[in-house]
């Protein structure tokens, strides 16, 4: 890696640069760490609570440190699958630092372009002529919904599971880094951040910060400020680069903020303020102000709520498939119908899943038919069954056996025979008469 593009007025460099990081109002210990080394500037941002997520971070920027200039992206690419190894073989080696991990967002300059190497949510931005760009995409759920159009941008700002994030040095045996390069001139503005500063100010209050700031170091401490106005719930690292045609950079270290002390010192005195070469931090002290007092020395590597602890995202994940396989399977079940025989050995419409599960029915009687089962099975084995159907298939199959064989001896309809009072009698012939004045024949008077 040269390091340097190049312009009329000669090569393209890191000219000014200034990194600031801090613990926060509300963490204990801090588990960012940073670098600005050998042309190539490095956030990383720590997971994983006691003694575990400082750790990873330092193995990941120790690792990309290491490296001999020149060197390339691919290098960096290598260093950040060698820390990954390393971090997860010592994870796997020391209980206490199980489940430990880290982002990392590292970039350089590459002739007239700037390359950066990206696992995480940590960020790389481009200002340039006021407006802010963000260089890299973040890993993590709801950008990928973003991604995808299943949320907006504002409703990522607030949905519940914003801080999990879906890569990260220590998570998988092989960590896929991402590898970004953009063109940048002179007067660009890179800067590097964890996400304690991304999650909390806004993009345009950053880019009014980075604008009307007189130097990087003033834009420095300004960004860590309104992070930590903004409550300061989170670890804060910024580092900061412009960049322009120069014979050298200008370098400087990396500084924990300083904080005002508390009610134990004097008004305007700092709590906190170690001077770290390469991004080593220490912890001078652990204890914020407004704190309440432990009452006994700060422990650096106290147990904290890591805010991405990969528990809290998997216990999450657990809860929601859980509540997504009950809802499906309750949804399901009102939609299921069978065919089974009842406690009478009759065939009967059931409603619900033919199942027991610890010891409960899921399936309700809903219609009984009369028809009974063993005449049904002798005929038609597979229409009393466990097969589950609609409730229009199992009502028309219902009928049809109740047509077929609920009526064993269909009626037969015959007129009845005529009625009868006694024997038969046939009736004497009668003798007609003469009329009156007619010859042959007698008359009575």
């Amino acid at each position: 890696m040269t390091g340097e593009g190049t312009t009329p007025d000669g090569p393209l460099m890191l000219v000014e640069v200034a990194h600031l990081s801090d613990t926060g109002r509300v963490r204990h210990h801090n588990e960012d760490r940073s670098l600005v080394a050998g042309g190539v500037l490095v956030v990383a941002d720590g997971m994983g609570g006691a003694k575990a997520g400082e750790v990873a971070a330092q193995m990941a920027v120790d690792a990309v440190g290491a490296l001999t200039t020149p060197f390339s992206t691919q290098d960096v690419r290598s260093a950040v699958g060698d820390a990954n190894r390393a971090i997860r073989r010592l994870a796997s080696d020391d209980p206490d630092k199980s489940g430990m991990g880290t982002t990392l967002t590292a970039a350089m300059m590459r002739d007239d372009h700037l390359d950066v190497v990206h696992v995480g949510d940590s960020r790389a931005y481009l200002w340039r002529d006021g407006a802010l760009t963000q260089v890299t995409e973040d890993h993590s759920v709801v950008a990928e919904l973003v991604r995808r159009g299943s949320i907006t941008a504002e409703e990522a700002e607030s949905h519940p599971h914003r801080n999990v994030i879906t890569r990260a040095l220590g998570a998988d045996a092989d960590v896929d880094a991402d590898t970004v390069s953009t063109p940048v001139r002179d007067g660009d503005v890179v800067l590097l951040c964890s996400d304690g500063l991304s999650s909390y100010v806004p993009e345009a209050t950053i880019a009014g910060i980075l604008a009307r700031a007189t130097s990087l170091t003033g834009a420095a401490r300004e960004l860590v400020a309104a992070a930590n106005g903004a409550g300061g719930a989170d670890n804060v690292t910024v580092v900061l680069a412009r960049i322009g045609p120069a014979s050298a950079p200008q370098q400087g270290d990396t500084m924990e903020a300083p904080v005002a002390g508390d009610g134990g010192g004097d008004a305007g005195t700092t709590a906190t303020g170690v001077r770290v070469l390469g991004g080593l931090h220490g912890h001078a002290s652990t204890d914020r102000p407004g704190a309440e007092s432990s009452g006994r020395a700060p422990k650096v590597l106290e147990p904290v709520a890591r805010r991405r602890s990969r528990v809290v995202p998997v216990v999450i994940g657990v809860v929601v498939l859980v509540a997504a396989l009950i809802g499906a399977g309750a949804w399901a079940n009102s939609r299921i119908y069978t065919l089974e025989e009842s406690p009478q050995g009759d065939v009967r419409v059931a409603h619900g899943l033919p199942w027991d599960v610890l010891g409960a029915d899921l399936s309700t009687p809903w219609q009984e038919t009369g028809v009974p089962a063993d005449a049904v099975r002798d005929a038609e084995p597979g229409a009393v069954s466990t097969t589950v159907r609609g409730q229009g298939e199992a009502v028309e199959l219902a009928a049809r056996l109740v047509w077929t064989y609920g009526v064993t001896q269909p009626p037969v309809i015959e007129a009845p025979p005529p009625a009868t009072t006694g024997p038969a009698t046939t009736p004497a012939p009668t003798t007609p008469e003469t009329a009156p004045g007619t010859p042959g024949t007698t008359t009575t008077p």
